[in-house]
């Protein structure tokens, strides 16, 4: 363990000052945003920015100008939180194997530390270690910037990677993705590039098409007429899905239905209701033709309760699928030539 420390410390302590810098920043600007939500929020605005009455409408305008542009550097934030462990987490996996491969310290290593299996096995604890420490705090530190920016609500994808232990849980699957990798390629510049390409893909696949279907959905009528609010988790349009949910897709369901609809029925009857409007000339108006279809325009949405079952299906799955690889590496050390 303490060879492995010797060999990632620059690393830790380079991505250690670096948690500091963000984790310096990032409070300083959640701060500010949320002492002045604090105030756009309760009276006399109560998160309209016209404010409850004329009287109000001016100073209720400011405010809410000066809420919108506090968070003109909420996407660097966002980026630093998502990329950061990943990123961690790669660089460790790729040093820990690939770069000893390249380098030929392994030969030393696995004729002085035991079996291939045991060199192998310190690598994960010490780095694992090394990732919980330094990431724990800053997945808290994130977690409460995104309710103080009031950016987005925890459960929507904007960041929800950044919002409970996710971030953690990819960091520790980057290292062991590094890992498998750099026994393959033997070539830390290529294992790192390869490793980048493949979490992303995953990382995105994951987070636009298996993620979604993972939740228990809930219908909200879209009302006709809409206003924008500020919330508990930022702006929001009143008259649909609350203001803490994740929208998913708004279409129409028939009037009488009364379970959830499934996305193919939504679609068609939205193909339906757009031939019915492009019928004539000028076209018909969207609740002549809901009339004459019967149906109803809606929005499905995840309901904001269901934030940590969805954090523990996302992070089990990179957690479980670190352990496979895991598996995997300690299998094929045994097969790699020194």
């Amino acid at each position: 363990m303490w060879v492995v420390w010797r060999q990632q410390r620059s690393i830790a302590a380079a991505f250690f000052l670096l948690a500091i810098v963000v984790s310096v920043w990032t409070l300083i600007m959640g701060l500010h945003e949320q002492t002045l939500w604090r105030e756009f929020l309760s009276a006399p605005c109560k998160g309209n920015p016209g404010g409850l009455t004329a009287s109000n409408l001016k100073d209720c305008q400011s405010l809410w100008s000066s809420v919108s542009s506090s968070g003109k550097l909420n996407e660097v934030v966002l980026g630093i939180g998502i990329a950061f462990a990943p990123l961690f987490g790669l660089i460790l996996g790729v040093n820990a194997v690939a770069h000893e491969i390249e380098q030929k310290t392994i030969r030393l290593a696995w004729t002085q530390s035991g079996s291939r299996v045991r060199w192998l096995t310190n690598k994960y604890l010490g780095s694992v270690v090394l990732l919980v420490v330094i990431l724990a705090p800053l997945c808290w530190l994130f977690s409460w910037w995104v309710g103080a920016s009031h950016d987005a609500a925890r459960i929507t994808q904007k960041v929800f990677a950044i919002s409970g232990f996710v971030e953690a849980a990819c960091g520790i699957f980057c290292f062991a993705l590094a890992v498998v990798i750099g026994l393959w390629i033997r070539r830390p510049g290529w294992s790192l590039a390869v490793a980048i390409v493949l979490f992303a893909a995953i990382f995105l696949g994951f987070t636009t098409e298996v993620l979604p279907n993972l939740g228990s959905p809930a219908v909200a009528v879209m009302q006709s007429t809409q206003l924008g609010k500020g919330s508990s988790s930022g702006f929001y349009s009143t008259g649909g899905a609350p203001a803490n949910s994740w929208p998913l897709w708004t279409g129409f369901e028939p009037e009488t239905e009364k379970t959830v609809p499934s996305h193919s029925l939504m679609n068609r009857l939205t193909t339906n209701m757009n031939r019915c409007q492009a019928s004539e000339t000028p076209s018909l108006t969207e609740s002549f033709c809901a009339k004459q279809l019967g149906v109803t325009r809606i929005l499905l949405y995840i309901p904001g309760n269901q934030f940590w079952t969805l954090q523990f299906l996302e992070g089990g799955f990179y957690l479980i699928a670190a352990a496979l690889l895991a598996a995997l590496s300690l299998f094929a050390v045994r097969k790699v030539k020194a």
